[in-house]
């Protein structure tokens, strides 16, 4: 028998905190919300600062022993109240794994989850995911993912229907890019998040109707016929948004579409 939403473990493995430069609130007072809100493993997973700072609307790189640091005296305080982990939410670069593996082989740093909020060209051009005029390269985005899911870097993949928050209809390039991001983690045993934060940006009318920018029904109703593993991750750039009401609508949805969730630490 299904589990009801009351019944499931409250977990995130997705949170924000004020170091990422688009999220409110101290690291402190996200530990204490999920204490509140009777969370019993909370993951920090801030937006990975790369060496060079590349990417904006995120912790510079100079912050991050600071980051892995906080995170650990929080974790050491509170291990009687919650699991703690520490980690980054980043996008997979091809040059550099080296400095993936730099990450993981830190004993203060637990995991990195994927997060294509830009995508790589052949010729190493890095394309932001939130300007794009067409679906062109829909279908190269979704190789990149796969990609990292080869690597065994990453836990698991945040948000991997994220393109879909562009008003471009429906067509060929969006399902094969779904298409490869399904049979990829199916291939590699590789896990995905139905992320709760696409639902807080609320619906509005896209070319293929009304609906928010993600989570995608299409996309998840692929991921349903595969059988794949699927996390929520609340992505909370709030304290209060740790588990909230568009948490427990995730799961809802979930229930209504017959996938199957997880909540247990990934070894």
């Amino acid at each position: 028998m299904a589990k009801t939403i009351q019944q499931i473990q409250r977990v995130n493995y997705h949170t924000h905190c004020e170091r990422c430069r688009h999220a409110k609130g101290r690291a402190e007072e996200y530990v204490k919300e999920a204490i509140r809100a009777g969370v019993s493993k909370l993951g920090f997973s801030d937006h990975m600062p790369f060496y060079d700072d590349r990417f904006g609307l995120r912790m510079p790189y100079a912050e991050l022993d600071d980051y892995l640091r906080e995170i650990t005296e929080l974790r050491r305080a509170c291990r009687e109240k919650l699991m703690i982990f520490r980690g980054f939410e980043g996008e997979y670069v091809r040059e550099d794994n080296a400095f993936y593996e730099k990450l993981l082989s830190r004993e203060d740093c637990d995991y990195l989850l994927l997060g294509q909020h830009f995508y790589e060209k052949a010729e190493g051009e890095l394309v932001n995911v939130y300007q794009l005029d067409s679906t062109e390269d829909y279908e190269i985005y979704g190789r990149n993912i796969v990609e990292a899911m080869r690597t065994g870097y990453f836990r698991y993949a945040a948000h991997p229907d994220l393109i879909f928050l562009n008003d471009f209809p429906w067509d060929i390039h969006c399902e094969r890019a779904c298409d490869s991001i399904v049979e990829g983690a199916v291939r590699y045993g590789f896990a995905l998040e139905y992320n709760a934060n696409g639902f807080r940006r609320g619906k509005k009318q896209y070319s293929d109707g009304e609906r928010c920018p993600y989570p995608h029904d299409r996309f998840w109703e692929k991921v349903k016929e595969a059988g794949i593993s699927v996390y929520v991750g609340s992505d909370c750039h709030e304290p209060g948004q740790v588990y909230d009401i568009t948490v427990e609508t995730a799961y809802g949805k979930l229930q209504e579409m017959g996938i199957a969730v997880r909540t247990d630490w990934i070894e």
